[in-house]
């Protein structure tokens, strides 16, 4: 009878001692699945937002290659108006040294009738001491009209000086702006060019967060898989604990029920040394829900 008892007090110790182990273990995995639904929850945050600052780069590589188009527009436009304008400066000069070489041309023919005109006085003067008064008369009338025809060529070639140099200061600012406008459109085009690095620095790093961020999702995805099947893993292993307290439990009630007094205090003993990783095991994933229900409540309230 005696070594019947013995028996059964150690399966109820073994029992016992199994079934807190497991409630100890169950507690650790569902404690292991919290932190690992914390990582994951913190992984998927980064993900969403490296996928957000990926797309946000996207949308300004967009507006970087569209400032450089209109840029690029600019540019050619520019350089088109410079090289309209130097053309026209040359087109001036050109007039310029036609022009110049008219006055020049007029010069000459007005002084070569200044000089049948100082001829045809001096015949007049020498026509009149040899006493021929009406060819004198005559002569110097045609002097008088070669004077003035001399005078309105000179008059002109001095005035045909004049619009050539004009002509030929208004070719070199219409030089220097052309070549103005040419060199605005050549910066203008090294700034289109500096956009579309930027462009494409912008886009590579987009992708490459935009990458990043999927990985990290896809990371955050299967870590939430692992978790739930830590946590159930440590709800069957605390459910088999607790089973396991339970049964040893009956069986530390019927041996007590067959030992003295004092045995059954130390059953007792044995009972509530063994009680205590269930009623861990348990409390932890209470608080986590009162925890959770508290937080959902403020959150409603605000």
């Amino acid at each position: 009878m005696a070594k019947g008892k013995a028996g059964i007090a150690a399966q109820s110790d073994a029992a016992f001692e199994a079934g807190a182990e497991d409630l100890e273990a169950g507690a650790e995995l569902i404690d292991a699945a919290g932190a690992a639904a914390r990582e994951t929850v913190a992984l998927a945050a980064e993900g969403a937002a490296d996928v957000t600052a990926g797309i946000d780069d996207l949308d300004r590589a967009e507006s970087l290659g569209a400032l450089s188009e209109l840029e690029t527009d600019e540019a050619v436009a520019d350089t088109v108006r410079g090289a309209a304008t130097l053309e026209a400066a040359q087109e001036t000069a050109d007039v310029s040294a036609l022009v110049a070489a008219v006055s020049a041309d007029n010069l000459d023919r007005g002084m070569f009738l200044a000089s049948l005109s100082g001829q045809l006085d001096v015949a007049s003067n020498v026509v009149a001491l040899m006493r021929m008064p009406v060819l004198s008369a005559f002569l110097d009338s045609k002097g008088r009209q070669l004077r003035g025809l001399a005078v309105n060529e000179i008059g002109r070639a001095m005035a045909a000086a004049a619009l050539s140099e004009g002509m030929d200061a208004l070719s070199g600012r219409l030089a220097a702006l052309g070549l103005s406008e040419i060199a605005e459109g050549i910066s203008e085009l090294e700034a289109a060019d500096a956009l579309l690095d930027a462009r494409d620095d912008a886009v590579s790093e987009g992708l490459d967060e935009a990458a990043s961020g999927v990985a990290e999702l896809s990371a955050a995805q299967a870590g939430a898989r692992a978790t739930r099947q830590l946590a159930g893993a440590g709800v069957v292993m605390a459910t088999q604990g607790a089973e396991e307290v339970g049964a040893a439990e009956g069986l530390a009630v019927g041996a007590a029920s067959r030992q003295p007094t004092t045995t059954k205090s130390a059953t007792k003993r044995t009972t509530k040394a063994a009680a205590k990783p269930a009623a861990k095991a348990s409390a932890k994933p209470a608080a986590k829900a009162s925890a959770k229900s508290r937080s959902s409540g403020a959150s409603r309230k605000k």
